[in-house]
Parts: structure tokens; C-alpha cells; sequence
């Protein structure tokens, strides 16, 4: 048997958890998801996932996982895509910036041009962005040559449009890279994975995160008092459904998913540091 250290996301307790020497042999394409029930390390149910190496490369809240290992059709799939997808040519032509700036314009229900010369990069950028947000933030995400878009450019004058690390169209202030703290938290995270896989699997997870908790709190917002939210009711929230604590910049970051993808007109709520400059 094989020891893995397995730290909780929610309270930060760990211990070493057992698993078979023989259990990563199949995960060369990807991570081996465990699942880690409550009093295992503590009172939290979430899931690890750990590579063939027996590194544990992420641990999830199992509400809002994307099983991987469990379900090998869900693997092979991530897989196929994965081979339509230049991993190198990703990390080369989409820095952390420009990454995080993309995911700023998409959570804010931006729509985006990339402006690109060569087919090639471009449809793999085109491939990445859409798997990544999986169906889930539905934002038109196109690519251009810079002669097209100079001779086209009056059709797109909503669109934020970026050239390599550049914005060099952004109508509302969308983009500001104060403001990026939790777009380049996710966009590391892929970054830095060596396996596209992997690195898929845990982009995917953070997308789907983000979605599903702004979801969350929408339903909330909307049924409760508006004269008595505060960030601390907000937090304790999304603790009750998915047993998670986040940040008040998560929270943030949540609420400007609100404002501007779901059009969701926020009551005042007491509490937020640095709310209004968000937006």
C-alpha cells in the first residue's frame, strides 16, 4: 500500500490516506480521483485527485467535481480532446494575463475577439477556451486576422478584443487587471500543470466552480431581504450548500458574475471591501 498526504480544502486538516500500489497504473492520461469521506481526515467530504506519480495535483468539494477516474468514458473523452490541443502552443500564446483578461471578458458576458494571423494557433485557442467553459458561460469567442478586423471592426463594437497580451478594444472597462485576482488564480493553475490532462480537468473544475456557486447565490439574493444581506450571509451560504469557505474577493468575483453575466441587479450588501471598484 502507498501513503498519499491529503490536505482538506475547506479546513486545511490532513493525513496520510492509503491507496494500492497498483491504483494510478491506468492514469497515465490523467488523475486518479479518491474519494475522501467524512472522518477519514475530518469532518469534510471531498475528493483528491492524484497522478501517477502519487502527487496529489488538486483536492474538490465533491458537490461540483468532474469525475475523472471513476468514470473512464469521462477521461477518454477529456482525452480525445486533449489530443485536438497543442498544450505548448496554449502556454506560448496565451500567458497568464492575456488568460485571466479572457476569463474576465467571459464571466462578465463580454463577447471576445483574439486577433491572430495563423489559422493554426488560432483554432486551438478557439478549442481550448470553449472545452474550458464547457457549455456552461455561452459567450461568442471568435478569432480574426488583424486586416479582417480593421475592415470589419464597426460590427464588433461590443466586443473586447485582444491582440497577443493587448486590449485594444474594451467599450465598458471590462478588463482591468487590478481586478484579476481569481482569473489568474485559475488561469496559474492550468499554466503550471505539465499534463494538458490534468491541467484540463482542474481548469474545468474551477469553471464550473464559478458557475455554479454565482448560480447559487443568485437564487439566494433573489428570495432573500435585500435589507439584510451582508458578505457574512453570503459566506455562510454557499458554506451551508457546498461546505466551503471562500474569500470575500471570491466573493467578489462571484458577485460580479452576477452583475454582469446573469444581469442580476445587486441589493446593497454590507460588508464587501473594495465592492464598487470592482465593477
Amino acid at each position: 500500500m502507498a501513503k498519499i498526504e491529503v490536505r482538506c480544502p475547506v479546513c486545511t486538516k490532513w493525513e496520510n490516506i492509503e491507496i494500492s500500489d497498483d491504483a494510478t497504473a491506468n492514469t497515465t492520461k490523467g488523475l486518479l480521483a479518491v474519494n475522501i469521506e467524512a472522518g477519514m481526515i475530518c469532518d469534510h467530504t471531498f475528493i483528491a485527485y492524484v497522478d501517477k506519480n502519487l502527487t496529489v495535483r488538486d483536492c474538490l468539494i465533491a458537490d461540483f467535481e468532474i469525475e475523472v477516474s471513476s468514470s473512464p468514458e469521462t477521461e477518454d473523452g477529456i482525452a480525445n480532446v486533449a489530443e485536438s490541443i497543442n498544450h505548448d502552443l496554449i502556454r506560448l500564446n496565451i500567458p497568464e494575463i492575456l488568460m485571466a483578461s479572457i476569463f474576465k471578458a467571459i464571466f462578465s458576458g463580454k463577447n471576445v475577439i483574439i486577433i491572430s494571423d495563423d489559422e493554426f494557433i488560432a483554432s486551438h485557442i478557439i478549442q481550448f477556451f470553449k472545452y474550458a467553459m464547457q457549455n456552461l458561460f455561452h459567450n461568442d469567442i471568435i478569432t480574426m486576422s488583424k486586416a479582417e478586423f480593421k475592415n470589419s471592426n464597426d460590427q464588433y463594437e461590443n466586443h473586447i478584443v485582444f491582440d497577443k497580451i493587448e486590449v485594444i478594444q474594451d467599450r465598458y472597462n471590462t478588463v482591468d487587471p487590478k481586478t484579476l485576482l481569481i482569473e489568474k488564480s485559475i488561469a496559474r493553475k492550468f499554466l503550471e500543470e505539465y499534463n494538458l490532462v490534468t491541467g484540463l480537468i482542474i481548469l474545468r473544475n474551477e469553471i464550473q466552480k464559478a458557475f455554479e456557486f454565482s448560480k447559487t447565490l443568485s437564487e439566494f439574493i433573489k428570495d432573500a431581504d435585500e435589507k439584510a444581506l451582508t458578505a457574512k450571509i453570503l459566506n455562510n451560504h454557499i458554506k451551508e450548500v457546498y461546505n466551503e469557505k471562500i474569500q470575500i474577493n471570491y466573493l467578489n468575483f462571484l458577485l460580479n458574475i452576477l452583475k454582469q453575466y446573469f444581469n442580476l441587479v445587486l441589493p446593497d450588501i454590507k460588508g464587501l471591501q473594495n465592492f464598487l471598484r470592482v465593477f
